[in-house]
């Protein structure tokens, strides 16, 4: 920024034009500063609020996943204890016809049977841990989540009105205080 004492050398104005001419250009500047600060701030707060945004879609999807996930390992596991149900249903049958045909009945048969269920209720209970198991670790993954989303929304802060206000003040205070002590120098010499 050319001083007023430099201008009126370079282009042979007097000292008051080139003063107020250097002000007026002061002055433009401080206003497109502060206008560049609010523009700033607000494509700061913009790609704030893009970025939250993304976070919760990329969360609400990876749970919607998780859970898709979940659903398909329950239908899973009905089918696979339904299957279990049957085979032992068979065997079953097939024992007891077996068993009959051959004339053997009593204690013996029951308990072959009663193996039948017992190893059917085993293969249904070790389905279902799985299972749960499963659960847990969806539930787990969906506070992962949770908290991946959070961070990717904290790692971005909005610029705030105060910080905003200084930044649009600065320049602008800057220009006052200038133009006073210009205004200040112009009148002793004057006077």
């Amino acid at each position: 920024m050319c001083e007023p004492t430099t201008l009126v050398a370079l282009t042979g104005m007097s000292a008051g034009a080139a003063s107020t001419t250097a002000l007026a250009i002061q002055g433009v500047s401080a206003v497109t500063s502060a206008a560049s600060a609010i523009d700033q701030s607000n494509k700061q707060n913009e790609a704030v609020a893009r970025n939250a945004q993304s976070a919760k879609d990329a969360y609400f999807l990876k749970s919607k996943q998780t859970n898709l996930r979940v659903l398909q390992e329950q239908t899973q596991a009905a089918q696979q204890k339904r299957d279990a149900d049957l085979k032992a249903l068979k065997s079953q049958g097939t024992a007891a016809a077996a068993a009959a045909g051959a004339g053997v009945q009593g204690v013996d048969v029951d308990r072959l049977l009663n193996d039948f269920e017992r190893s059917e209720g085993v293969l249904a209970d070790r389905i279902e841990q799985r299972l749960e198991g499963m659960q847990q670790q969806a539930e787990m993954n969906k506070l992962g989540f949770q908290s991946e989303a959070q961070n990717r929304i904290n790692s971005m802060q909005p610029i705030g009105f105060a910080e905003t206000l200084f930044n649009v003040v600065e320049p602008i205070a800057g220009f006052a205080v200038d133009y006073a002590d210009t205004k200040a120098r112009y009148a002793d010499l004057e006077n």
